[in-house]
């Protein structure tokens, strides 16, 4: 994977999407990072830039987060998909779907780090990284 990945969280909850763009951007402090309520703004935000990672809910207003598996795997999408949810009973479901994890809520940061690492190329991981060093996208809102 190239050194600047562009990884997209779909999350409806702010303050888990806030927290999932946190540590992502700590362990992938070069990374790019989109973040979006639902599964509409996730489909739209990989149709514009594509993704390297999608760590998306499961529960999410519009298109949920099986119906965005099932619609990029059916358009070809090749890219890892971590699916975080409160509801474990849909685990072997959306991975059936195409997802390539699935990590129950709540997780702990140990237990998103290490999804995380097996997700993406170990080399590219750095666990102690400030944070601010990643780009965010936010809606139409860059912060660095």
């Amino acid at each position: 994977m190239p050194p600047n990945l562009h990884i997209l969280v779909a999350e409806d909850h702010a303050a888990v999407r806030e927290l999932l763009i946190t540590m992502v951007a700590r362990m992938y402090p070069t990374c790019t990072i989109a973040a979006v309520a639902n599964g509409a703004e996730a489909l739209a935000a990989y149709d514009a830039c594509m993704a390297d990672l999608l760590i998306t809910d499961y529960a999410m207003p519009g298109l949920t987060g099986l119906a965005l598996i099932q619609t990029l795997r059916a358009n070809q999408a090749t890219l890892p998909i971590l699916v975080v949810s409160m509801n474990t009973t849909i685990a072997d479901s959306v991975v059936q779907a195409g997802a390539t994890r699935f990590l129950a809520k709540p997780f702990t940061l140990p237990a998103l780090q290490e999804a995380l690492r097996d997700l993406l190329p170990p080399q590219e991981c750095n666990s102690v990284a400030p944070s601010h060093l990643a780009e965010r996208v936010i809606g139409d809102t860059t912060v660095t």
